[in-house]
């Protein structure tokens, strides 16, 4: 085998005949998966035969061995390693993953129905009672939601012109706000589709998700250090997200659970077929979002067999026990993402549990939370900016947010110091 300063990492195992040259890293390009030995120390899905269809081909990368009493350790990912505890995923799981299970059409009624316009004007109303959209349709509120559901019901709606604005928190990102009855639109179409996709979800899955969120992800993610002793994580972040995410595919994504002509018409309104990526600000752009990563998700968990992940949005979490297992998943992801997403990362990094876990506006170790340093200090500087103008009433609204944030860390002394507490 050729060698360059450092060893090749070899996808393929090795044969328990081999004595010295035995395991993945130090394994022969002619071993499949059902002629490695028992001591696999890191086993990469792309050994089984439809895995390497999926990435068109097999690669190593370098890096060194890690041994342990002179054995190699667990990778903490791959189909085929069962050692160290580490549970496979079946074929047939694989096959679930492909077919993606039943397809719903006949759903547009259910989204124009006066019902569920109503609800969703009650939805589309929450934190905006005070805005001129909302009073002005507010005023003739039983016409306004009958002539939105004859245009529906004809066919013949059509979103209006957004209003367009930047926000600098933490960076400039340009938003984009519907009028208040799009929104009203959006919040009917959610209604009916956002459950479907719910049941595709993977439980990994926490942005924009009823009974999820940033808290329950925080939690899950220290929950999997905890049960992983000297774990090493993978944490990767893609680069723009929203705006780099491939229309057409996306709709593919769609497609796959709704075949009903007319919602898929009214999806296409808010979400064209074609073009590069979603505006931020919108409900629809949510659910599409979640619907891309779910890409990713579906992968990690029935390509790869990872199940100690977790991701919001573009953030995503890995759990293992190696750090050469987790450099080589970033390759893979990586490749994957570029090539089946259109997606790149603008961050990521291997670490030690020792360093803690940067996620969800939390770092995570498996004993306690501290707030990011980034959050602190914009909490500083909107309390100061709030108490320098003297507005209490803005104050008191931050400090009740950012309170109910702060409080699943261990910040006790934190709040007490800004003067925090309830």
């Amino acid at each position: 085998m050729r060698k360059s300063g450092r060893e090749v990492l070899k996808i393929f195992g090795g044969n328990r005949d081999n004595a010295a040259n035995s395991g993945s890293r130090a394994s022969n390009w002619n071993n499949v998966f059902w002629n490695s030995n028992w001591n696999i120390g890191l086993r990469a899905a792309c050994d089984d035969r439809t895995l390497k269809q999926l990435r068109g081909g097999c690669y190593g990368v370098h890096c060194r061995p890690s041994l342990i009493g002179g054995q190699h350790i667990s990778a903490g990912f791959g189909k085929n390693t069962t050692r160290f505890g580490e549970r496979g995923v079946s074929r047939a799981e694989i096959r679930a993953d492909i077919f993606m299970g039943q397809r719903y059409k006949n759903l547009f009624d259910s989204v124009f129905n006066k019902d569920n316009l109503w609800l969703a004007y009650q939805k589309a109303s929450r934190g905006k009672k005070l805005t001129a959209g909302y009073l002005q349709f507010h005023a003739n509120e039983a016409a306004n939601i009958l002539k939105l559901h004859e245009s529906l019901a004809a066919g013949n709606y059509s979103p209006g012109i957004p209003r367009v604005f930047v926000v600098h928190e933490p960076k400039p990102r340009e938003i984009s706000a519907l009028p208040f009855v799009d929104r009203i639109a959006q919040h009917a179409l959610c209604n009916v589709i956002e459950p479907i996709f719910n049941k595709v979800f993977l439980p990994q899955s926490y942005a924009c998700r009823t009974g999820m969120g940033t808290h329950k992800a925080a939690i899950t993610v220290q929950s999997m250090l905890r049960k992983t002793p000297e774990a090493w994580i993978l944490k990767t972040d893609f680069s723009k997200y929203f705006a780099s995410i491939n229309r057409e595919v996306l709709h593919k994504e769609i497609r796959r659970k709704i075949s009903c002509t007319e919602t898929l018409e009214l999806i296409e309104k808010f979400i064209p077929r074609t073009g590069v990526g979603l505006p931020i600000g919108n409900l629809t752009s949510q659910l599409a979002a979640n619907i891309y990563g779910h890409m990713l998700d579906r992968w990690l968990l029935h390509k790869i067999g990872i199940k100690q992940f977790a991701r919001y949005m573009d953030d995503v979490v890995v759990i293992g026990r190696s750090k050469e297992a987790m450099r080589l998943l970033q390759v893979h992801m990586e490749s994957f993402a570029r090539v089946n997403m259109g997606m790149r990362f603008s961050h990521w990094s291997v670490q030690s549990v020792e360093q803690g876990v940067n996620f969800c506006g939390y770092r995570i170790w498996p004993t306690y939370k501290l707030l990011r340093k980034r959050s602190v200090a914009g909490a500083k500087r909107k309390i100061a900016k709030y108490t320098k103008a003297n507005d209490k009433e803005k104050l008191d609204k931050f400090l009740a947010a950012w309170r109910g944030h702060a409080q699943w860390a261990n910040a006790r002394n934190l709040l007490n110091k800004l003067g925090a507490t309830a």
